[in-house]
């Protein structure tokens, strides 16, 4: 394989590994476990009932389905709520609540069903909304990770041309250029839907940026503006979906390739921790004791830490303050009330109807426009959180190997065409390549040594100046340890 199937290959396998390892971890198994459980069963159950045509089993086996539809949903709002508030505290302090949470509001569910929609729909929609982010996070780690990241860049200068596969995004562009085209055609030949208008004169806005990232601002970070194209990219998938069902005049719907992708965003955020497990498992036993009892060297750590995430990207900060534990909660929450939601589009009669205020397709079809607005208003979001946040500048356009002592691509074809002509020696490149790594990684040896803690050392020097004889003694015997 080549180097660019290689890092590929690495990169997804690592988010599977990474996530199961994580997963199944001793911290998250349980809840791992009942998410799985809580699924799997309220799926087979649904399906069993939709197959079955005799009236009385139908029925014993729809009330079962209500419990279990009334349970994931409880479990959905407790994992929602546990995770964004509790999560950081000692397991054994809320675990008994959690599950008294989970079984109190199944039974006020099952009671009372007409609970059950507004509970699908807040977590069908906030998970859309939490989606569209992760999708922006996954573009991000593609390019801007070192190993896949740096094989993609090989050799590319970063002051040369623009970002990469533009001639694929700027045709991907014309494809939904045309489907905006369709979806305001459709909505003015039929009946007049505002709503179908409004998004595809934004999904045209949002492609006019991106011709503008492709062909000018490309050139000046073309690691971000990669990163924002394949974000626009990676979610066109919703665009070319609405305009399938909106060709074939068919309702709104979600299939199962949906939650396929709803499946993966749940690997590849817990694929982020894959590093910590080790570390997470030796803090179930000390989290009690370390909320109590902070010796100094962990107080200056959580110190340095907290000091450290204040300088990141704003958003950055929510995963940082719920935790690892709080963030597999939030989105597993999210996820079992958007299961349910999916499951109503497998049977005729659903939760929505004649109690919400609005139908299943009606919810998928607004869904599908809310994200498609949502994905215009946060490329501009991310332009100008790019000029002026620094925080966000350093998330956005990580710093890669790019190896530019390659020569260009079309000089290495024709180099390559020489040595196999016997016109010039191979051993000749292996020497001078070999060459320009050595002065690059010295180069980068000598940056990682005496740039980086420039900020320090100025500030020992201005203490030295001001202070004593024996205080700038201390200082740079300080500075030797």
């Amino acid at each position: 394989m080549s180097y660019v199937e290689k890092a590929l290959y690495r990169y997804i396998k690592t988010i599977f590994t990474s996530g199961l390892r994580v997963l199944f971890s001793k911290k998250y198994i349980l809840y791992t476990l009942a998410f799985i459980l809580i699924t799997i069963n309220s799926t087979v159950f649904y399906l069993i009932q939709k197959s079955i045509s005799d009236p009385a089993i139908k029925q014993t086996l729809g009330q079962v389905v209500d419990i279990l539809i009334a349970i994931e949903l409880s479990a959905a709002i407790s994992y929602l709520i546990f995770g964004m508030f509790f999560s950081r505290y000692a397991l054994k302090y809320w675990i008994i609540p959690l599950i008294l949470t989970i079984g109190g509001g199944a039974v006020l569910i099952y009671l009372i069903p007409d609970i059950s929609p507004y509970v699908a729909a807040l977590c069908y929609i906030g998970w859309i909304i939490v989606s569209v982010f992760l999708t922006f996070a996954l573009s991000r780690n593609f390019f801007g990770n070192k190993v896949l990241g740096s094989v993609m860049f090989l050799g590319k200068s970063a002051d040369e041309g623009s970002i990469l596969f533009s001639g694929v995004v700027f045709v991907l562009s014309l494809v939904n250029v045309a489907c905006a085209g369709y979806l305001i055609y459709s909505a003015v030949i039929n009946t007049i839907q505002i709503s179908l208008i409004i998004v595809a004169i934004t999904v045209i806005i949002a492609v006019a940026i991106i011709n503008v990232v492709i062909f000018k601002l490309g050139k000046k970070d073309d690691v971000f503006y990669t990163i924002l194209a394949f974000f626009y990219v990676f979610s066109s998938f919703t665009l070319w979906k609405l305009t399938i069902y909106t060709y074939r005049g068919e309702a709104a719907s979600d299939n199962v390739g949906s939650m396929l992708i709803t499946l993966f965003f749940i690997f590849y955020t817990m694929s982020n921790y894959g590093k910590k497990v080790k570390k997470i498992e030796k803090q179930v036993a000390e989290e009690f004791e370390e909320s109590i009892i902070e010796d100094t060297d962990k107080k200056k750590k959580r110190e340095k830490e907290e000091e450290e995430v204040l300088e990141k990207w704003s958003l950055l900060k929510i995963p940082f303050k719920l935790g690892p534990l709080g963030v597999l909660m939030s989105i597993m929450g999210l996820v079992l009330g958007y299961h349910v939601t999916y499951l109503q589009f497998l049977s005729e009669e659903d939760l929505f109807s004649g109690v919400f205020f609005m139908n299943k397709t009606e919810l998928a079809g607004l869904k599908d426009k809310f994200a498609l607005i949502l994905i215009a208003f946060l490329i501009i979001y991310f332009l100008l959180s790019y000029r002026w946040s620094y925080g966000f500048r350093g998330y956005s356009s990580p710093e890669l190997y790019r190896f530019e002592f390659l020569p260009p691509f079309e000089e290495l074809v024709e180099r390559i065409e020489r040595i196999k002509s016997g016109e010039e020696s191979w051993k000749d490149y292996a020497k001078m390549a070999l060459k320009e790594g050595i002065k690059i990684g010295a180069k980068s040896a000598a940056r990682k040594v005496f740039v980086s803690p420039t900020k320090k050392v100025t500030g020992a020097i201005t203490g030295a100046y001001s202070s004593t004889k024996k205080n700038i003694t201390r200082v740079f015997r300080r500075k030797k340890r």
